[in-house]
């Protein structure tokens, strides 16, 4: 399945490592990680929902297609993580 991310609609860059394919090179790097601009992610029933700041979706992940998200750092690294269980 490809994913589609809205370009740099967020003022902070997750990182999300997950299999799942994601159509833009931009967001996808080695490792299985690509990175998605959004104002909060929210973990609802173990799928990821990235929100902006008035709370509307900005896109999701379902339950079992991530392994863990993190807000990404100016060298991509992680500043938090969240991992499922």
């Amino acid at each position: 399945m490809k994913q589609y991310w809205a370009k740099h609609q967020g003022r902070i860059r997750w990182g999300v490592r997950t299999a799942i394919e994601t159509s833009d090179a931009l967001y996808k790097s080695e490792g299985g990680l690509f990175f998605v601009w959004a104002d909060r992610v929210e973990l609802r029933d173990g799928s990821l929902v990235f929100l902006n700041e008035d709370g509307a979706i900005q896109g999701a992940l379902a339950a079992g297609s991530w392994q863990a998200v993190f807000e990404a750092g100016p060298d991509d690294s992680p500043q938090a993580i969240e991992t499922k269980r």
